[in-house]
């Protein structure tokens, strides 16, 4: 395994093996009555490694609940989009090798296929997991950071927390429906979260994320560095933002992980990242 840096980025990026695996669950938790925390594991576990915080993974999911996995081979497999299978992709919340688990937090709803999966997980039910394919190691060495999530943002916001070293300021916006729906992030000084709550608004139809980075001076005292990662329209004002009052585009890592009304998102697409 080989680490480089691309051209005038500060982001390292390790190629992993990419593999699919069938696991099986081995715990649930309910983080709160909209995420739950579910724990995979099973022999196909062995090699699997995951090194950045936004590091994401394909999961394979029945196309029921209570449905039987069927994986794809994968020369055969068309991609995402292939109607044979229904795929989503999760950020990775942790991978431990000690403990021979990895981690996914899923958003429940009623809505869609993972969505449902998630709300019925239970153990010994399976997933397939296909990647990472990279792993992307963004700076811990900047004067500020400001992490700006939904609750699809909300693992990897998380794990930020977790690795970034004590010192640097750190603002953190996040997106959730209501107080019950907040979960517990690490805490240190330095650390400020804010909760924003879209009460009885749709999911993706606010601008509350834009808005309370607009009214938040950029910081000053060296380099920072921003990420975000929520419904696409939302990270294009932020990002639109930050652009427009001075923010280098090589400090930010912005990404749509899905977009309102656009079933299947793809967040690698021009529309995710503009």
């Amino acid at each position: 395994m080989t680490a480089h840096a691309a051209t005038g980025s500060p982001v390292r990026k390790i190629p992993l093996d990419l593999r699919l695996r069938r696991l099986a669950v081995r715990r649930v938790l309910d983080l709160s009555p909209s995420i739950r925390r579910v724990a995979l594991g099973g022999p196909d576990l062995a090699g699997f490694e995951c090194h950045g915080p936004s590091d994401h993974a394909k999961v394979f999911f029945p196309p029921e609940p209570d449905g039987d996995l069927v994986l794809p081979e994968l020369a055969d497999w068309s991609g995402r989009q292939d109607p044979r299978h229904v795929v989503r992709e999760y950020t990775v919340r942790t991978y431990v090798p000690s403990s021979d688990e990895l981690v996914l937090d899923m958003a429940v709803h009623a809505h869609g296929p993972a969505g449902r999966w998630a709300a019925q997980a239970d153990v010994g039910r399976e997933l397939g997991v296909l990647g990472p394919k990279t792993s992307k190691v963004g700076p811990t060495d900047r004067a500020w950071y400001l992490l700006v999530a939904d609750e699809t943002g909300l693992p990897a916001l998380t794990n930020w927390l977790e690795r970034l070293p004590a010192g640097p300021r750190v603002h953190a916006f996040v997106e959730v429906g209501g107080p019950q729906d907040e979960v517990r992030l690490p805490q240190r000084a330095g650390v400020d979260v804010t909760w924003l709550h879209r009460g009885d608004a749709e999911a993706g139809t606010t601008r509350l994320l834009a808005d309370a980075v607009a009214a938040l001076p950029v910081p000053d005292g060296g380099p920072g560095w921003v990420w975000a990662g929520a419904e696409a329209g939302a990270v294009r004002a932020v990002r639109r933002d930050l652009t427009e009052r001075g923010v280098d585009r090589k400090s930010l890592s912005m990404t749509g992980y899905w977009r309102l009304g656009v079933a299947n998102f793809d967040h690698k697409s021009p529309e995710a990242n503009a």
